[in-house]
């Protein structure tokens, strides 16, 4: 058994955790969820959700919403009491569909983005008698952000520095008020220079959170570096200068 925290930093036992966001559906294993991205407002107070078993059996789901909150970089989280999720745990027969319903116990702050989680996981059936092998503990995980009553956006601040190890450390800080997504990220030192790094993931920077990239690279301090990503506000394109330890 899991050990329960107020703040939870992993997960127990083996998980796939998948942190859907530019996708229409989110697949795991034996399971579908759609669409991916709900968001509530003082608009929209409840969203809905398709769960959908793509498997040949049948297979308990448990939902739950956590608060999500990035203390020093890192993916925390945490009870969300005032977050209505329905059903908590539900059924799907092979080839079934579960409409699931989220909405909010308290209005929308006035001008800040609020963040949560909500994680799907399959509940695996008792082995059969005789069975040896590894079990896997499906789950998917979902971005779910409440939108201010004012107009909230992301306002990045972007850092290069010499990391302990001499290596380059990139930090995108958000000053803003909602969340920023980022995709596509690309380091260079000029405009038609080889690529120093790539990363095609996606990276949530939460409100007043910050996040590292960390690229095995050698570098001096002063050096000029280029840096692109893709928002969903468009195209980032930013010049930085590396700077000391």
């Amino acid at each position: 058994m899991c050990n329960q925290r107020s703040t939870r930093r992993a997960l127990c036992g083996l998980v796939f955790f998948l942190a859907a966001a530019t996708v229409a559906t989110a697949s795991a294993g034996s399971f579908q969820v759609s669409p991916v991205n709900p968001t509530l407002s003082s608009l929209r107070p409840v969203s809905a959700l398709t769960v959908r078993n793509t498997g040949a059996d049948p297979t308990v789901i448990q939902l739950e919403a956590m608060v999500w909150s990035q203390p020093n970089g890192i993916d925390t989280f945490a009870p969300a009491p005032d977050i209505l999720a329905t059903p908590p745990i539900f059924t799907l027969p092979a080839g079934g569909t579960q409409v699931i319903r989220v909405g909010s116990r308290r209005p929308p702050d006035a001008h800040a983005e609020r963040s949560y989680r909500l994680f799907l996981r399959e509940i695996p059936p008792p082995p059969r008698p005789g069975f040896k092998g590894l079990r896997l503990a499906l789950r998917i995980s979902l971005p779910l952000f409440i939108q201010p009553n004012a107009a909230a956006v992301p306002r990045l601040e972007w850092q290069a520095a010499v990391s302990e190890k001499g290596h380059i450390r990139i930090r995108a800080t958000n000053r803003g008020l909602a969340h920023a997504r980022l995709s596509a990220f690309k380091l260079t030192t000029g405009i038609n220079a080889e690529p120093l790094h790539m990363s095609g993931g996606t990276v949530y920077v939460l409100p007043g959170a910050s996040h590292d990239w960390v690229v095995d690279t050698n570098v001096a301090s002063g050096t000029h570096l280029r840096l692109t990503a893709e928002a969903e506000t468009g195209v980032i394109q930013t010049d930085l200068v590396v700077a000391g330890r």
